[in-house]
């Protein structure tokens, strides 16, 4: 049987909604990799008054936890509609609302058995609890960083974003900490819109950059060139940022094309590097692609094997 090659590294990044930019990344081997390790990572270097928003693969008791501890950081997580771990999330009406919600939790396995019938508790079957030589990956993942007991708050906001095929009302839950009275419910809808920026980054990342196609075979010299990509990607994404983009009475607004951009850019620093600035904007400005908004495509998930580009013949 012959086996091919495949990506086997894991990038968990920071990006800028608003200046459209990298901010941090963290690499995991794919075999270890934990996003949410990776949000506590990042976390002490954020800024204060940051908002960070995550998808439904992140909620659980102790990222939620951390985030509330740590002043100056707000969060808006999608959850799932069954909840998960979280069970009161799966107890909401079946119409829009905006809830506080208090979520006692302990690692304590004989506390919970004597008294889940009188109380509402979770129990994080913590491994540090779990007197076993050998655990499921599961139950030897889960992570706590905080005592027996703890109680956990946050704020969940239920609305409709739709209706499905048959006809039922489709819904989101977002869970955070932002402050009710500032951030109202209908702001939270289009605030989680952001997240699909997030989306985008990635594609021109990948495809436009060709982050998908690595010159080296090793994980260090890997590495360094996916930093090198997202060091150019910051580059390109501040200089088209200064690119004037006129709007005519055309049916659609126009932006400039990334990957002629990139192309230009690359040009520019390789053989070029004393044009000046303002030319280099001209030529970047000839390249306009208009905005659909409202496409959709299904994504096609399928495992690629790594391209290595080999320049010299034995």
């Amino acid at each position: 049987m012959k086996y091919k090659p495949y990506c086997q590294m894991h990038v968990n990044a920071l990006y800028d909604l608003l200046n459209n930019s990298y901010q941090d990344c963290v690499i995991q081997p794919k075999a270890k990799m934990n996003e949410r390790d990776s949000v506590l990572m990042m976390m002490n270097r954020l800024p204060n008054n940051a908002i960070v928003i995550m998808d439904r693969g992140y909620p659980s008791f102790n990222l939620i936890e951390n985030l509330n501890r740590h002043q100056g950081i707000y969060y808006v997580i999608r959850a799932r509609l069954s909840g998960g771990c979280i069970k009161e999330i799966k107890e909401l009406p079946a119409s829009e609302c905006d809830r506080q919600i208090k979520c006692r939790v302990t690692t304590s396995s004989r506390y919970y058995i004597e008294h889940k019938d009188k109380e509402k508790v979770h129990c994080i079957n913590h491994h540090w609890h779990q007197y076993k030589a050998f655990r499921s990956k599961n139950t030897e993942d889960q992570r706590w960083d905080f005592g027996v007991f703890c109680t956990i708050n946050f704020r969940a906001c239920k609305f409709r974003i739709g209706t499905t095929k048959t006809g039922k009302p489709e819904w989101e839950v977002l869970i955070t900490n932002l402050p009710k009275e500032q951030f109202l419910l209908s702001q939270m809808k289009r605030l989680y819109h952001l997240r699909w920026g997030i989306e985008t980054a990635f594609s021109k990342l990948k495809y436009d950059l060709d982050t998908i196609q690595f010159h080296s075979k090793k994980d260090k010299f890997i590495e360094m060139e996916l930093y090198a990509n997202l060091i150019m990607y910051n580059v390109v994404s501040t200089i088209v940022n200064q690119a004037y983009v006129p709007q005519t009475n055309h049916c659609h607004w126009y932006t400039v094309n990334f990957k002629m951009a990139t192309i230009i850019v690359r040009h520019y620093y390789r053989n070029n590097w004393q044009l000046k600035f303002r030319q280099l904007l001209v030529q970047i400005q000839g390249y306009l692609i208009p905005i659909r908004p409202g496409r959709k495509d299904k994504r096609k998930l399928r495992a690629k094997r790594a391209i290595d580009f080999v320049y010299r013949v034995a």
